[in-house]
């Protein structure tokens, strides 16, 4: 039975890749591929001077900053990122349509981002720790700013990714170039902040100018009620995004808050560098992600067998990295870092379970449950994991430092793979399978 199921998967997996090499998808993998390189692998390039540069103190105080600015980011992009783009992908055969949802998405996106400079304003000057460094979160809220000009969402939903994938490098590149040029010694954490911010509003403002160009949007003045409706639409999406942020995105935060800056450093590397692996998983499930919100109207079992099949292919190449990860942790550390960080050996390898989880919870949970509007269950998933994090690292991390970190984290990422299967499955959807029920 279990070789029979093997043999059918192994099947599938042949079938999805002839089919796919020459699909929309494939397509706009590549292009994303490119997008999450530049996002993640060019500034990897930096880390071992950076490291060395800057120290492992420095080093984590400017995570630690770009911790806290991460859940602006994730506050001023409230899910559209998913509901946009799903809404765009349903909409671009009509002009109009576009032109309106685009102008409801930038508007709702830049009154988010004035509202979270306010709320970042009354942080710094309530929290101590905070107000220490304060010059450092402000120029770094920059990248908030490049987050709500630039709309990755619309290029994703009218599956034209090629030419944000040439601007993101073009301006990683550039970033790169200025690192190596003004970044010497630890006083100068404050200019890598303004390069990596600066980097994000120049590319924030070219993908606008190119978006309403290659779309020939034009921008109309919205409503309140239009802005409401744009915010009520991707609700549930921002919470569940906002969620899953309690566990993957203000790690650093919460490091910083519980220990210091330099046991920031030690762990953030290490999440880093797994973050870039996971780049090689992420962008199928992305760049797949039109086409199954198609599939959700036409056809239940045809999608949860293409979802079967992308779980089998993700999964296998996530479990094959996650186990050379393990196995190469210290090599990579060693040569990557330098022995100075040898604590982050084994957060590495923690860290690197993360990966072979992702690849397959992001099928479930983006492919199924978001294209079938199963947000409220998606959201409450998100909700409890965040919980579960945060609870774990505020009784493991005082004791255990960044492997307590890690180790909240890859348990949180474990609860979300069983309840994501768990509720499917009551909905229907055998994904490993590839079937589904009528209930």
């Amino acid at each position: 039975m279990v070789s029979k199921v093997l043999s059918l998967a192994w099947q599938d997996l042949m079938y999805t890749l002839r089919v796919g090499l020459h699909s929309t998808v494939a397509k706009n993998a590549a292009s994303l591929y490119i997008i999450q390189s530049a996002n993640y692998l060019l500034p990897l390039i930096t880390v071992p001077y950076l490291v060395r540069a800057l120290g492992p103190s420095e080093y984590g105080l400017v995570a630690f900053g770009q911790g806290l600015i991460a859940y602006f980011t994730i506050f001023s992009d409230y899910g559209f990122a998913l509901s946009a783009t799903r809404k765009i992908s349903l909409e671009r055969g009509d002009p109009r349509s576009v032109s309106r949802t685009a102008t409801n998405v930038w508007a709702s996106k830049a009154l988010l981002a004035v509202a979270g400079f306010i709320l970042l304003l009354t942080a710094i000057i309530s929290i101590p720790k905070l107000h220490e460094t304060s010059i450092l979160f402000i120029i770094l809220y920059g990248i908030v700013i490049g987050n709500v000009l630039f709309p990755t969402w619309l290029f994703q939903g009218m599956e034209k990714m090629l030419a944000i994938s040439v601007i993101n490098l073009v301006m990683q590149f550039l970033i790169m170039i200025g690192i190596f040029t003004l970044v010497h010694n630890p006083e100068d954490y404050i200019i890598y902040a303004g390069l990596i911010s600066s980097g994000s509003i120049l590319s924030g403002l070219v993908g606008l100018i190119l978006a309403l160009s290659m779309f020939k949007v034009q921008p109309v003045i919205p409503s309140i009620n239009d802005i409401l409706e744009t915010l009520k639409d991707g609700w549930m999406l921002f919470l569940s995004v906002a969620s899953l942020s309690l566990y993957s995105a203000g790690n650093a935060l919460i490091l910083g808050l519980l220990t210091n800056t330099t046991v920031v450093g030690y762990y953030i590397v290490a999440e880093r560098i797994v973050k870039a692996i996971i780049v090689l998983t992420r962008p199928i499930s992305s760049a797949a992600y039109p086409k199954f919100s198609k599939l959700s109207i036409d056809s239940r079992a045809l999608a949860v067998k293409w979802g079967q099949r992308l779980t089998f292919f993700l999964g296998s190449i996530g479990l094959i990295i996650s186990i050379a990860v393990i196995l190469g942790a210290p090599t990579i550390i060693r040569i990557f870092l330098g022995s100075e960080f040898g604590p982050s050996i084994m957060v590495m390898r923690i860290l690197a379970i993360w990966i072979f989880i992702d690849a397959v919870t992001s099928t479930w949970g983006i492919q199924i449950m978001l294209t079938f509007k199963y947000d409220r269950a998606f959201f409450a998933i998100s909700l409890v994991a965040g919980a579960i994090n945060i609870i774990l690292a505020l009784l493991f991390v005082p004791t255990w430092k960044e492997i307590g970190m890690a180790l909240s984290v890859i348990l949180a990422c474990v609860f979300v793979a069983i309840a994501q299967i768990t509720i499917l499955w009551t909905k229907g959807f055998n994904v490993l399978m590839g079937q589904y029920r009528e209930n």
